[in-house]
């Protein structure tokens, strides 16, 4: 692509560089609109409205999205992405270069759960744009594989936590959990706001960390893709050779390709309301006595995969939720991310995420996940290898990028579907079993 042709907050740079420069001059030169917030606790105290707000969030957020996305081994390799914006913009507020108006109206925004609006259009897309024949056909078959891997990963991580002393409660829930939650976006908002619905404690200030996490997660999972295809190859009946159904002959059904976005805008907000009407019933479900024992974000994902495999909502509404998935992606997701790093990520005590032990159990739940998918997978009918790479390592990487460099590594683009079967379900799966077992543990 040739460099007039990039495009930042979907306008061409010039474009952009003139908008960036009002918001500049309307955050820097005092003519930021303002509001006075009361509080009980805080008293009352002065924050830039919603329009300063995200301006500034679309703005500098954006522009690190796009940088980060442009760096080919930072993107490809570490999830820059989504690592420069946030990293990038808790810089610039470690640094004093963002008002207090401003970082107040930050605030505002993300304590008003403007995450959950990310949140509930990704978990309901993410699953409606997967084709049901594909669902039903992996659930003999490639599900058991993928909670086999992901049992494994726990015990490994487990493991690793008694041998470093890191403990075995961080080792499951600080530690492993951020690094097979579905990508990227689950260590940075599904995770911190699932242990925030459990403990009552805002534990957004975790994300930096575990996008940390799930960024080394991910250059492991690359290289043992790599490595693991080497020495498979050697091995009979341990390799493919890019077959993931040991049976000759038999084929799983391809995902069914879907329109990406509509020039009808009231199919995106019908998107937009479904998905968010999903996350309500999850509220209304886990807020009720005796139920309350599973979170209401993992009620949420309970009730779209059930609602995608028994087909009762009508395709143009399925498709209507990837509508409003693509916009969370391509709108939301830098403003929530810049968000994050402002308001939650600390860069001072982020160091401390830097440790012997938490590599180790990184490292330790990667081999697991891997290991346990080619166990399970001699069990149902499918190739070690091939089913190791994707319902084991791409249950470990930063999502969708992530997917694309680790079948790269393995020689496997042609089994994508399944890499994205780990990721949207196996990412909703893993919610569900830290759901599950913290009881247990805390």
């Amino acid at each position: 692509m040739a460099k007039s042709e990039y495009r930042i907050c979907g306008m061409k740079i010039p474009y952009f560089v003139v908008f960036f420069i009002v918001v500049m001059v309307t955050v820097y030169m005092g003519f930021m609109p303002t509001v006075t917030i009361y509080s009980n606790e805080a008293g009352s105290y002065v924050a830039t409205d919603y329009v300063a707000t995200v301006a500034f969030l679309m703005a500098v957020g954006g522009l690190l999205y796009w940088i980060g996305g442009t760096v080919p081994i930072l993107n490809d390799y570490l999830g820059g992405v989504c690592l420069l914006p946030m990293l990038g913009c808790a810089l610039i507020n470690f640094l004093g270069l963002i008002p207090e108006n401003l970082q107040n109206g930050v605030k505002v925004l993300m304590s008003g759960g403007f995450q959950n609006v990310y949140i509930a259009l990704l978990m309901a897309g993410s699953i409606m744009v997967m084709d049901r024949k594909i669902i039903l056909g992996a659930t003999a078959r490639y599900m058991p594989t993928i909670l086999g891997s992901q049992f494994f990963a726990l015990l490994f991580c487990a493991l690793g936590g008694i041998i470093t002393g890191f403990g075995v409660v961080d080792a499951l829930f600080d530690v492993g959990a951020p690094c097979m939650s579905g990508g990227s976006g689950g260590a940075l908002v599904t995770i911190p706001s699932l242990y925030t619905n459990l403990t009552g404690t805002d534990m957004m200030v975790n994300s930096g960390r575990y996008l940390c996490y799930v960024s080394i997660s991910n250059v492991i999972a690359i290289v043992m893709a790599a490595v693991g295809g080497k020495i498979t190859a050697r091995m009979k009946g341990m390799n493919g050779n890019g077959d993931i159904l040991r049976r000759k002959g038999e084929k799983m059904d391809e995902e069914k390709k879907r329109p990406s976005s509509s020039l009808d805008y009231a199919a995106l907000g019908s998107g937009i309301f479904i998905g968010l009407g999903f996350y309500l019933m999850g509220c209304i479900v886990g807020g009720l006595p005796g139920l309350s024992a599973i979170p209401s974000l993992a009620w949420t994902i309970i009730f779209i995969i059930i609602a995608k495999c028994t087909a009762i909502l009508p395709e143009e509404m399925e498709n209507n939720c990837v509508y409003a998935m693509n916009f969370a992606l391509k709108a939301i997701f830098p403003m929530v991310i810049a968000g994050i790093g402002i308001n939650s990520l600390d860069l001072a005590a982020l160091g401390t995420a830097f440790s012997i032990g938490a590599l180790v159990v990184i490292f330790m739940g990667t081999l697991g996940a891997f290991v346990g998918a080619m166990l399970f997978a001699r069990l149902s009918g499918l190739w070690p290898y091939e089913a190791g790479v994707t319902a084991g390592l791409c249950c470990c990487n930063i999502g969708g990028s992530g997917d694309l460099a680790v079948l790269s590594a393995a020689n496997r683009m042609n089994l994508l579907a399944f890499a994205s079967i780990s990721t949207r379900i196996g990412g909703a799966l893993m919610v569900i079993w830290i759901a599950l077992l913290w009881p247990f543990f805390h």
